[in-house]
């Protein structure tokens, strides 16, 4: 497989701490990829340099062939590259269908005026009974619970219809039950063609469903390889899943 993202001697440094240090990874286009590490090893800021929420003070970065190093999370998302967060961020104040059809690309003018075309309402529709959401799609956001919260982003990333979707701690806080959920909507997703990279403590759920893993350690990469490699790794059990 090619690779759809590539990290070139990525570097962040906050106040004088190097939180990623030349770090270099690829990701391949049909993958899922995991990527793990002890706090404070870089794997949130990798996430937000790559999704134009931070801007690098050096490296260089390319998706799907083309030099991205500069831009910004709007014009990436628009090329098919997206994230979600550790903590699920929706618009509370709006529905959970509203929430979805924002995500497509609606503007609020749009939403208050009732101008979205029926197939985007109908994506969004369609979506949300894939995630067995429908039942709540009238309610507000903020009535639904965690785990909901964080099928719903997840939901609504895909209305763009994303070639790579970074997800940053997938199944942080939610019960056993829904990271089987999340777990099947991710392989059913990649199965359709989309391309993950997952940030993920969980390693049950990382070595189920990730291949290759990266391992960060202090801002650079020290691994990339199997799941089954990575738990045989001294570099890897040293820095991390030895704690």
């Amino acid at each position: 497989m090619s690779a759809l993202l590539e990290v070139e001697a990525a570097t962040k440094v906050f106040g004088g701490v190097r939180a990623l240090d030349g770090c270099a990874i690829e990701v391949a286009e049909g993958g899922v990829t995991g990527l793990i590490g002890p706090n404070g090893s870089g794997k949130t800021t990798l996430f937000n340099l790559v999704t134009g929420y931070l801007k690098p003070d050096g490296g260089r970065f390319r998706f799907a062939g083309q030099d991205v190093t500069h831009a910004d999370a709007g014009k990436l998302y628009r090329k098919g590259l997206t994230r979600t967060f550790q903590q699920a961020r929706v618009f509370p104040h709006l529905t959970v269908v509203e929430n979805m059809v924002v995500a497509g690309g609606y503007s609020w003018r749009q939403l208050l005026t009732a101008r979205v075309a029926k197939a985007d309402r109908a994506r969004a529709c369609e979506l949300l009974a894939e995630f067995r959401l429908s039942h709540v799609a009238d309610l507000l956001a903020s009535e639904l619970s965690y785990g909901q919260r964080k099928l719903l982003e997840f939901a609504a990333v895909l209305m763009s219809s994303p070639r790579l979707v970074l997800l940053d701690e997938p199944t942080a806080g939610v019960n056993p039950v829904l990271i089987e959920t999340m777990e099947r909507h991710i392989r059913d997703r990649n199965a359709a063609g989309v391309t993950f990279l997952v940030v993920e403590h969980d390693m049950g759920f990382v070595m189920r469903l990730c291949d290759p893993v990266i391992v960060l350690d202090r801002g650079a990469r020290i691994f990339t390889g199997s799941p089954a490699d990575a738990q045989r790794d001294p570099r890897v059990v040293d820095a991390y899943l030895g704690d």
